[in-house]
């Protein structure tokens, strides 16, 4: 019984320094473990989130010419081609929230009524100088065109130009809703005998396109 008491002794005493350092090992993985995961690491940086700016509206400037449905004059101001005026360029592009300064050149000096109650002599959407007075409505006896855009809620008359020279429309205004949107004339300006066909139903004359980005 001594013998193998002894024997049991012998086996305690010598599993003893295994246990602590089996704990050694544990504590000392346990240490290595939170310094990898950086939670104390005097070195470790954050790295910022990425973020997109918002675009900035700015001012853009869009000239137009108003076409004279006549055989000469001065390069780029005359179609050739009688009862078809025109605008050009036709179609013009820019970005939503923008202030766009539409200046138009306009040298037909034709006057072009429209009918009784019409909504299309106003300035809507914007301000508008006609040769640098301020403008709110042009009276059918001055009238030659219209550049609108009904779903916009935009309408530029355009006053006849003297005979021979141009007269200059600058409308300034902003749109805040994106997509493509048609531009016509209202005024009875077309070759047909009412005046609503031909060039005034046509695009790339008296009708374009406006592309809001």
């Amino acid at each position: 019984m001594n013998h193998i008491d002894s024997i049991d002794a012998t086996t305690a005493s010598h599993r003893k320094p295994l246990r602590m350092i089996g704990v050694g090992l544990i504590v000392a993985a346990v240490a290595v473990s939170a310094s990898a995961c950086g939670g104390s690491s005097s070195g470790a940086t954050d790295t910022p989130a990425a973020t997109t700016a918002a675009p900035v509206a700015k001012t853009v400037n869009i000239d137009m010419i108003g076409k004279i449905d006549a055989e000469t004059g001065a390069v780029g101001t005359f179609t050739g081609k009688e009862h078809w005026p025109a605008m050009a360029p036709s179609d013009v592009t820019f970005a939503k929230g923008d202030t766009v300064v539409l200046t138009i050149k306009e040298y037909d000096d034709m006057m072009s009524a429209l009918p009784a109650g019409s909504p299309y002599n106003d300035v809507k959407g914007g301000t508008m100088t006609v040769d640098g007075v301020a403008t709110t409505t042009v009276p059918n006896s001055m009238l030659s065109h219209t550049f609108s855009i009904p779903e916009l809620g935009l309408n530029v008359p355009l006053v006849k130009a003297p005979e021979g020279k141009f007269s200059t429309t600058v409308f300034t205004f902003k749109v805040d809703k994106a997509g493509t949107y048609t531009w016509r004339c209202f005024t009875p300006c077309g070759g047909d005998p009412k005046g609503m066909g031909g060039s005034m139903a046509t695009k790339g004359w008296m009708q374009g396109n406006v592309v809001v980005s």
